[in-house]
């Protein structure tokens, strides 16, 4: 399965963050050597061994007013301990901080003595309450309980969790950014390759991309020119051929000919006017009829069921006479298509005509023409088949090029070879494709998508 160039880079950048986002959290976990409950047991004990020195070699006159001083300047209150306090330990019901006080109590046992506690609450009244002696009469010494909360540890866990989160959002970003000019470059490639005119790409990017977006705008305008010559020449060639040719027909008409000579001359004629509007609507369809407009500025949106009914119309002096009979449904009945009418016209035209000279009936002169218009999300899909004895399946590919025919027609029919490429240049044109198979009883079946042209 090949991978887009947006997610190798994906695939490239992120691992090479993660990896540097976690290498940064594991220095961090380093530097922070000291557990938090040595920490807290140093600050702890510092406390209580400042505030007994305090107690102890201050005049008991004064001790009152020292008292009041800690209470009020360091939030530290002294009181006595007695034997019916209702101690009740810290938070054991938060297991993380459970683990934090135990470990506590055991580093202040250690540096204040075996008989040192630690509580959340004495007798109803919350805080950090630590046990200590003066003078063999033990004390309570109580502080705010910010002093523990504040030391348990962050969850690193979940840290690295918001790190490589955080990595992979920035991996998106910065692929995005590295890949946006190939993305802007493939959809400038697409739109050319429709037909339409692309916007010219920016040529003040990075060396590398600037150069690319720089040999692509001179191709495209190239193209432009290209197609412009074109269109001029083939007008021109309509111009000089059909001129001479009306004048022949008059002629002809004005002559004294036998009327089977006539009308053998005249269809002769008729068919290279044919053949000449077969190469200028091959060559309209090569560069779109929205004659390098935005896409969808001459778009309207146009009602399936009215435009088949136009195109079936067009169609009656051949129903008429018993050359062709055309049948369809669109679905649902009530579709619609944003695109140019012509061009779903020419379509058609072409698939009917070419039914019409290949796809008749065996041992008939009926084409028998079946369609089908499914409207989806994105466009249409239409699906045009004949009755007639259908096309060899290696020749599928060959008859959507241009000037391409069976061998066995070249004599017989008289087609230019462009019905097909036509309809397949079309089909390109609105982001689609045409594709040939053969139905199961017979036929030729010609299907194709055409997109919304917004």
């Amino acid at each position: 399965m090949r991978v887009s160039l947006f997610w190798r880079s994906f695939l490239l950048i992120a691992p090479m963050i993660a990896i540097n986002a976690l290498m940064t959290l594991q220095l961090l976990r380093q530097f922070d050597q000291s557990p938090p409950e040595q920490q807290l047991a140093w600050e702890i004990a510092s406390v209580v061994n400042l505030t007994r020195t305090a107690l102890v070699n201050t005049p008991a006159e004064r001790r009152q007013l020292l008292l009041r001083e800690l209470a009020n300047e360091e939030g530290v209150r002294i009181l006595p301990l007695e034997d019916k306090d209702v101690i009740e330990p810290l938070r054991e019901s938060e297991p993380a901080e459970a683990t934090l006080a135990v470990a506590v109590e055991a580093r202040l046992q250690m540096l204040l003595g075996p008989t040192t506690r630690l509580a959340g609450e004495v007798n109803g009244q919350s805080g950090l309450w630590v046990s200590f002696d003066i003078d063999d009469d033990p004390y309570w010494l109580i502080m705010n309980r910010e002093r523990f909360d504040r030391q348990v540890g962050p969850n690193w866990p979940l840290i690295a969790l918001i790190g490589l989160a955080v990595s992979i959002l920035v991996a998106l970003f910065v692929s995005n950014l590295v890949n946006r000019p190939m993305a802007r470059l493939a959809s400038a490639i697409e739109r050319l390759s429709r037909g339409d005119r692309p916007a010219l790409l920016p040529e003040d990017a990075p060396t590398e991309i600037a150069e690319v977006n720089r040999r692509f705008n001179r191709m495209a305008r190239d193209l432009a020119e290209l197609e412009s010559d074109r269109t001029m020449a083939l007008a021109g060639v309509s111009h000089d051929v059909r001129t001479p040719l009306a004048r022949l027909r008059l002629e002809i008409e004005m002559s004294g000919m036998q009327q089977a000579e006539r009308d053998s001359m005249t269809e002769d004629i008729e068919r290279i006017d044919q053949i000449v509007g077969k190469f200028l609507e091959y060559g309209r369809a090569g560069h779109g009829s929205q004659g390098g407009l935005r896409p969808g500025q001459r778009s309207e949106w146009h009602a399936l069921a009215e435009l088949m009914a136009r195109i079936e119309s067009s169609h009656r002096a051949q129903v008429a006479v018993g050359q062709l009979r055309l049948q369809g449904r669109v679905v649902p009945a009530d579709a619609g298509w944003r695109g140019d009418s012509l061009d779903l016209q020419r379509v058609f035209g072409n698939l009917i005509e070419n039914a019409c000279r290949y796809g008749c009936t065996p041992g008939g002169t009926m084409a028998e023409v079946d369609y089908t218009i499914e409207r989806d999300r994105h466009g249409i899909r239409v699906r045009v088949r004949d009755h007639g004895p259908g096309v060899p399946v290696d020749q599928f590919e060959r008859l959507l090029r241009p000037f391409s025919r069976l061998d066995t027609e070249r004599n017989v029919n008289g087609g230019s070879g462009l019905g097909l490429a036509i309809v397949n240049r079309i089909a390109q044109r609105y982001g689609g494709q045409c594709t040939l198979s053969n139905a199961d009883g017979g036929g030729l079946v010609v299907e194709l998508t055409l997109e919304d042209d917004d």
